[in-house]
């Protein structure tokens, strides 16, 4: 009950000793902005911030629609397409980066189990394209929520220092409170100007590789649509070829496990 009245006491004579101490010479250390800016707890958000800065610029120049669907690599493997030089395709897709190649390289190897097996390796692969992407942009949203936590754990933190500061000063003098009460306005606006734009980026480049993925699936699709694979199934691409055999109870072959039988 004291705590109560004495928290009451304060803000009721809070607004007295502040014009109090606007009308008495300053006798507080200024602290400048820069050096608030550089407290314990405001120090992991500016290398979150350096991390959003990163993340914002990589993403969003991979995500280009000439760096993720590059039209050249698109003539040159519609050049192999009609030229039916399919072992070109692999080799040049196996030899090449980006997405493209590595959906197109998928397809075509894929291609000798027939269209299903053909189109679920190219599916894949688009996915795991879509993650290579997604599991970045992730880390935006992680520094969305942790952001705020760290402003608030500085908030409490000097929250702490306030109240210290209050018995051991008393309510009279607000101006040993100044700097503990900067530190928590400080913490907290820090927290929120690093949160508010990884979420914003995080939603716009989500969207924007979602949006790439699909001009991506409609040009692997439109590439392969008239894909020849009813003359693909006796074919053997270099780090492609078939390892299931068919099964020893029916060829009679021992097990891989069994003894070598002697001469």
């Amino acid at each position: 009950m004291k705590r109560v009245l004495a928290l009451v006491s304060l803000l009721a004579a809070s607004p007295l000793a502040l014009l109090a101490q606007a009308a008495a010479p300053a006798t507080v250390k200024k602290v400048s902005l820069l050096q608030e800016l550089s407290s314990p707890f405001i120090l992991p958000l500016w290398a979150c911030s350096g991390l959003i800065v990163y993340l914002v610029i990589d993403l969003y120049l991979k995500s280009g629609s000439k760096q993720f669907v590059p039209p050249a690599d698109l003539d040159i493997l519609r050049t192999y397409f009609r030229a039916g030089d399919y072992h070109g395709a692999y080799a040049w897709t196996a030899k090449n980066t980006g997405s493209v190649a590595a959906v197109a390289h998928a397809g075509i190897k894929h291609a000798t189990g027939g269209k299903t097996a053909s189109e679920d390796a190219m599916g894949a692969a688009i996915i795991g394209e879509n993650s290579k992407f997604q599991n970045k942009i992730a880390y935006l949203s992680v520094i969305g929520v942790i952001a705020p936590m760290v402003g608030l754990t500085g908030t409490v933190v000097g929250m702490i220092q306030a109240f210290a500061a209050m018995g051991a000063a008393g309510a009279a003098d607000p101006s040993k409170l100044s700097g503990a009460i900067g530190h928590v306005l400080h913490a907290t606006a820090a927290g929120l100007a690093v949160a508010i734009p990884a979420f914003v980026f995080y939603y716009l480049l989500r969207n924007r590789v979602s949006h790439q993925i699909h001009e991506l699936s409609l040009a692997i699709n439109d590439l392969f649509r008239c894909y020849p694979y009813e003359h693909m199934k006796d074919v053997s691409f270099e780090g492609g070829e078939h390892v299931a055999a068919t099964p020893n109870w029916i060829t009679g072959a021992a097990p891989v496990d069994a003894p070598a039988a002697r001469a």
